[in-house]
């Protein structure tokens, strides 16, 4: 089913994409954050993956509301990678940017992020520095078992690579190198030239899919970090239910749950070419070693959670 607002009479110059599921909890918030830019001219595509929670009626208020908003509801739910694609194919503005139903972004994200863009043809994403936030929860047992945990895995991923995200820039060698070890995957919520980004896009569901696209994205040109925080990341979602969590969703087949990072390295070898691969091989034997660890520590957080509920 299909909610369409067509009352636009020209293209906008920037599509906001939002693929959600079950979002009641922060959606409003997120959405009057997103109406409040500076910069106005722009559409919000919101692709609901067949919510049960009363997501469909807050965006049905807000398509009411604002002319801007797009809103399909989908009769069956596609999957995450789906939905991140599908919201991006509807684009036809010369400027897209992804979004998350629980991030937060200051009201000039966008103007500083497309001013970026405007006035430096060799960027092809731009975005802003990222601070994190948790929500506090109620039950203060079962909330301190599970930020011990997930501080465990911060840490052991900390070893791995960097955590942020870093403007890139020099030969699209030099490039993988420094996006493998220093940048997070949240550029991927930055603001993108749309055709290099739709040209990129890797439709196969793997955890790192965001990861791979982005490895495409930076053939075409750098990546931009504003130097001041305009965006807040919520550490829940999928990834903070753990790696177990994480593989079910994405991964396909036991052998995906095993070794989560597997896919991804199959697709780097393929794609990036030997050279390049082996260049950044010992990234990877930490990679899935940290895929491994993490598996473990996962496991030990379910069993030590099954033994307090006896």
């Amino acid at each position: 089913m299909n909610s369409f607002n067509s009352s636009l009479l020209k293209r906008p110059k920037l599509s906001i994409g939002m693929p959600i599921y079950n979002a009641e909890l922060f959606l409003r918030k997120r959405l009057d954050s997103l109406l409040v830019q500076t910069f106005t001219d722009f559409e919000l595509i919101i692709s609901d993956n067949a919510s049960t929670d009363t997501t469909p009626t807050i965006c049905e208020e807000y398509l009411r509301k604002d002319k801007r908003i797009r809103y399909f509801r989908q009769e069956k739910n596609m999957g995450v990678a789906w939905n991140f694609n599908f919201v991006l194919q509807q684009s036809k503005s010369e400027y897209f940017s992804w979004t998350a139903a629980d991030d937060i972004i200051l009201p000039d994200f966008l103007e500083k992020n497309v001013n970026i863009l405007e006035s430096k043809n060799n960027v092809v994403a731009s975005i802003s520095k990222i601070q994190p936030y948790e929500l506090k929860s109620d039950n203060v047992h079962v909330d301190t078992i599970d930020s011990k945990f997930r501080n465990l895995i911060r840490k052991l991923r900390k070893s791995l690579k960097t955590m942020g995200v870093y403007s890139i820039q020099g030969s699209y060698e030099d490039k993988v190198g420094i996006y493998l070890r220093k940048s997070t995957c949240e550029i991927i919520y930055g603001v993108f030239r749309t055709q290099k980004l739709q040209h990129s896009i890797v439709n196969r569901s793997f955890i790192g899919n965001d990861w791979a696209t982005m490895l495409n994205v930076l053939k075409y040109g750098d990546f931009n970090v504003i130097d001041e925080v305009l965006m807040y990341e919520f550490e829940g979602g999928i990834t903070a239910g753990g790696i177990i969590n994480s593989a079910r969703h994405y991964n396909h087949g036991i052998l995906g749950i095993i070794f989560p990072w597997y896919p991804l390295t199959f697709w780097c070898i393929k794609n990036l070419g030997i050279k390049i691969f082996l260049k950044n091989l010992d990234f990877f034997i930490r990679l899935n070693c940290e895929g491994v660890f993490s598996l473990l520590i996962d496991l030990l957080r379910l069993l030590t959670h099954k033994m307090l509920r006896k």
